[in-house]
């Protein structure tokens, strides 16, 4: 509790720690989400080689609409494709 006091909420009387991976927080943020947008059905993801990502997507009842990362030129290096962002 010292550090989320020290993190800016001195009030602080309980807290429950829990133990959760990449997937679950996010699938947690997304669950939060539907909150302020109802009837949102969709997520648009910048695919990445982490499957936890897209499960979470599933898990937190949303269909996600994949736009392909863009290979720079000359390299192996991928980048986000901002204009398949938009247009999704």
């Amino acid at each position: 509790m010292d550090a989320i006091r020290q993190a800016g909420i001195p009030s602080i009387k309980s807290c429950v720690v829990l133990p959760l991976a990449t997937g679950m927080s996010i699938a947690l943020v997304f669950g939060a989400l539907r909150k302020s947008r109802p009837r949102g059905k969709y997520i648009v993801w910048s695919r990445i080689d982490q499957k936890s990502c897209f499960k979470a997507i599933g898990a937190a009842g949303y269909e996600a609409v994949v736009v392909e990362l863009k290979r720079v030129e000359g390299s192996d290096a991928l980048r986000t494709d901002v204009e398949g962002i938009r247009a999704a």
